[in-house]
Order: C-alpha cells, then sequence, then structure tokens
C-alpha cells in the first residue's frame, strides 16, 4: 500500500510540473515578444508572437484535458459493464 502512495505522489508531481514549465516558457517568450514590440518600426509581428504563444498553450492545455476525460469516460464504461 505505501508503494501505491508514492506512485500517486510521482503521478501527481508529473502532472503539475509540465503545465508549470508549459506556464513560464509561455510567459519568457511572451514577454520578450512585448518587450522587442516596443522598440520595432512594425510591432504587429511580435504581438502575433505574444498572442501566438497564449494560444497554443491554452489549447495544449484543452486538448489534454480532452484526454484524460476520455479515458475516465472508457474506464466507467468499462466499469459498468462489469
Amino acid at each position: 500500500m505505501i508503494q501505491n502512495r508514492k506512485v500517486v505522489c510521482k503521478v501527481s508531481k508529473h502532472l503539475i510540473m509540465w503545465p508549470t514549465i508549459k506556464l513560464l516558457g509561455t510567459v519568457f517568450i511572451s514577454f520578450i515578444a512585448m518587450i522587442g514590440a516596443l522598440g520595432a518600426e512594425n510591432p504587429f509581428p511580435l504581438f502575433a508572437v505574444a498572442w501566438g504563444i497564449w494560444i497554443i498553450y491554452i489549447v495544449s492545455l484543452r486538448s489534454k484535458r480532452k484526454k484524460e476525460l476520455d479515458k475516465e469516460r472508457l474506464i466507467r464504461e468499462i466499469l459498468d459493464k462489469l
């Protein structure tokens, strides 16, 4: 039983770690793009990079959540049949 707790703990750390790393990367990239837009002659491409990276981040989180929900639904269906 103690081993099961360790596995759950490792899984929960993994589930928290990657979205945090993605968030920090997204913040860093969008920050650099916005700072670059301040001095640029044409700032709109850098605005597109800054907003685009946030859209990619949100879409990646939504697709992961959708996969998790699909797995949970599949498990429930299998358990209901038993």
